[in-house]
């Protein structure tokens, strides 16, 4: 499914392919998420890898990309790189290293201290990242104005989006989401990813600017607009009218 001219949803997956450059762009891995809670007293099973690892392995086999890039937040902790997080980030460069794809970095606020595991497996790390015709950056920061006119679409991760849908009996269901949304201040269109970490079921889609992570979604763009794609794995990606005519059905964010 193309949800904007090249930036296509690769089956059922949370990430996207951008055809003009031949890459995969996936989002908020936060690999040693289950360490951290650990030392917080919560005690969850390790899976964020092994789901990056499936994801990342079925998008190669199904499309010629020759270059990964992660919208931000491959990892965790904000103050340390802890010993889980060094283990899984070696394990997941040392499986692009075997694949001889290109791996980029655009770093996101929780990756801290990514350089120093990224740097023997030759990982480029950056702020910000142009891919043809497309920026892509985390999304925790408005991108410069510059980029009117130059740019004809802006992918961000960081909000971890999911739409939280209720029927007329009140049982209520939340799947992740693709966002898709003009952005008038760059003349662009905006793609928000959904998060790849199995723990990070993230931000309620809602329209209500005060609910959003990112300052983009808060000031930048008409929520009304914004037009989901769930990604139900029984089913495929699910497109959906925009916010504006889903008032109805999207349920309060304290539920």
């Amino acid at each position: 499914m193309e949800l904007v001219d090249g930036v296509e949803v690769v089956e059922n997956l949370p990430l996207v392919y951008l055809r003009g450059v031949k890459a995969l762009v996936l989002s908020d891995l936060h690999l040693g998420f289950e360490e951290e809670a650990a030392n917080q007293g919560m005690f969850i099973p390790r899976i964020q890898l092994r789901r990056s690892l499936e994801v990342l392995r079925r998008g190669l086999e199904v499309t010629d990309a020759g270059w990964v890039i992660f919208a931000g937040d491959v990892k965790h902790c904000f103050s340390r790189l802890l010993r889980s997080e060094r283990e899984e980030l070696s394990k997941l460069f040392e499986f692009l290293a075997r694949q001889g794809v290109r791996v980029t970095v655009v770093r996101g606020n929780h990756d801290n201290y990514l350089p120093i595991v990224a740097k023997k497996y030759n990982v480029e790390i950056v702020k910000e990242l142009i891919a043809g015709d497309i920026l892509i950056i985390h999304g925790h920061f408005i991108p410069n104005e510059e980029y009117k006119g130059k740019i004809k679409t802006v992918i961000i991760g960081h909000e971890h989006p999911s739409l939280r849908l209720r029927d007329k009996i009140g049982y209520i269901v939340k799947l992740p989401a693709f966002l898709v949304a003009p952005y008038p201040k760059l003349q662009a269109k905006l793609v928000v990813l959904p998060a790849i970490g199995q723990y990070q079921t993230g931000t309620s889609v809602t329209l209500d600017p005060s609910t959003y992570l990112s300052p983009i979604l808060r000031k930048e763009v008409p929520l009304d607009k914004i037009k989901p794609y769930v990604l139900a794995e029984d089913f495929g990606v699910l497109e959906f009218p925009e916010l504006g005519l889903l008032e109805d059905l999207l349920a309060e964010t304290i539920l």
